[in-house]
């Protein structure tokens, strides 16, 4: 039971931009065990095989949940969830800084890792890639389904990774409104080519990670700093002043705040 309710959080995490489903594993104490058990060794597999069951589970169950409710916060409260998306960021800022700090003194070479993710990020906001996130895709087609896949992918190797979050890639690569629409709805021909990318990132990705994590901490990490800085300004919905932009900062004080409490924690 505990195996799934952690599932659930881990599943809940990775439909908020911002909220790192990795660092979620690490705080319960599974990162290790999950990354272990994610590969083509079927010893592994066979070793983990309960544990991967219980914690799938509850991720299904997390997405699915989480997604209706995300869903009806866009589309009634736009401005505000992205505010809350951004706050959820800003509170995470420091515990990444603490584990690029951790590593010993940043270099001229780690700020410069730092400073190109961060450029990516601030140029797909000016240039308004973000905005293809307003566009719904219900139908599939070649380019379409292989994008999706591609996404998938991405967001899932992302995910691996404690800092960064899945999601936000999702929402950088302008298909999150489509993919959470698309659990939402249960639209299995949208999901399906998702579901293949995020196993090949899943699989693929854990061994690079765990190589990157060990032979190239800090350098990872300033990357990730880097991305989760400049995901504020992909996020940004713009501001209207009146109620809405005012309910809007309040929402990500409180978020600031309370991300800032659990990752510190």
């Amino acid at each position: 039971m505990r195996n799934v309710l952690i599932g659930i959080i881990l599943g809940m995490a990775n439909v908020i931009p911002g909220v790192s489903a990795g660092t979620m594993a690490v705080i319960f104490k599974i990162y290790d065990q999950l990354l272990d058990s994610i590969s083509l060794d079927i010893n592994k597999i066979k070793k983990n095989f309960k544990f991967l069951v219980e914690i799938g589970v509850g991720v299904v169950v997390g997405i699915l949940v989480f997604a209706r409710i995300i869903t009806f916060l866009y589309e009634n409260f736009s401005m505000q969830t992205s505010f809350v998306f951004m706050g959820v960021i800003v509170g995470s800022i420091p515990m990444i800084y603490k584990k690029v700090s951790h590593e010993g003194k940043i270099k001229p070479t780690g700020i410069v890792l730092f400073a190109i993710p961060l450029a990516f990020m601030v140029y797909m906001s000016l240039s308004g890639e973000g905005t293809e996130n307003a566009i719904i895709i219900r139908e599939l087609d070649l380019m379409s389904g292989l994008w999706l896949g591609v996404a998938g992918a991405v967001a899932a190797f992302s995910m691996i990774i404690p800092g960064i979050s899945g999601s936000f890639m999702l929402l950088t690569l302008g298909v999150y409104t489509t993919i959470l629409t698309a659990v939402s709805e249960l639209n299995i021909m949208i999901i399906m080519p998702v579901g293949i990318g995020v196993l090949v990132g899943l699989i693929g990705g854990s061994k690079l990670v765990r190589v990157l994590m060990k032979n190239y901490t800090q350098a990872t990490y300033l990357v990730i700093l880097g991305l989760v800085v400049g995901s504020i300004f992909a996020i940004y919905p713009g501001f209207t002043i009146g109620f809405e932009g005012i309910s809007s900062i309040v929402c990500m004080i409180l978020a600031t705040g309370v991300s800032f409490y659990f990752a510190e924690k």
